[in-house]
């Protein structure tokens, strides 16, 4: 696979995920907290960032588990390590470290021990609720480094559709983490330990409550 290809399959893969026996094993192993637990594949400082990300687009309610209740910065570390592509997991390490960078410069910190909540947040807002152009925009500046990396005429990676990419790839995981999450599927969707006969066409308040099924 030419190496333009690879890449830009990144930014439809990264986030994808699907039940393997391997994947299914992360997200046991991620059910209870780990005392002292280090990331595999990315830095500390990256693995906190990231942590933050999707706690803050999967926060604790009164109601539900968030993120950080369910260890699922433990299962994205140990899924890119142990499933996703090289060139997967250098997308995720670079692309970390640029969104962490954008996002200290926004809110005047020097650190990225001391983005907040609110600080990331605030590129949320940015670069996933952007106005349908400025989406296209970015996309396109990304594409055309990605064609710019075949060549060899790439300069900078685009911050702005790196950024982009990163946290539309990220949320999806994270969600697709959540829901596959034992507790998420035994308490919050609706679950069958084993499934029984199909109902096609069926009312979902009538056949779930309104939830969805659980992994």
């Amino acid at each position: 696979m030419q190496r333009r290809t690879a890449l830009k399959n990144i930014g439809l893969s990264f986030g994808a995920l699907t039940l393997t026996p391997t994947v299914a094993c992360l997200l046991q192993s991620c059910q209870t907290t780990e005392a002292g637990w280090a990331p595999t594949l990315l830095s500390q400082e990256n693995a906190d960032v990231m942590a933050k990300i999707i706690d803050v687009m999967l926060p604790t309610t009164a109601n539900v588990p968030g993120a950080s209740d369910l260890n699922l910065i433990q299962f994205i570390d140990g899924y890119l390590a142990n499933v996703s592509s090289p060139d997967e997991q250098e997308f995720a390490k670079m692309a970390t470290g640029v969104f962490a960078g954008v996002a200290q410069a926004a809110a005047g910190k020097e650190n990225a021990t001391e983005l907040t909540a609110e600080d990331i947040d605030v590129q949320l807002n940015k670069f996933l609720r952007a106005a349908p152009e400025d989406l296209a925009t970015r996309g396109e500046a990304f594409n055309t480094y990605l064609a710019g990396l075949e060549e060899g005429t790439a300069g900078a990676p685009p911050i702005e559709g790196v950024c982009q990419s990163y946290l539309f790839n990220l949320r999806s995981l994270a969600i697709r983490a959540f829901e596959g999450n034992a507790i998420i599927g035994k308490e919050h969707l609706a679950y069958a330990p084993v499934p029984g006969q199909q109902k096609g066409c069926v009312d979902l308040q009538e056949a779930t409550g309104g939830k969805k099924w659980g992994l």
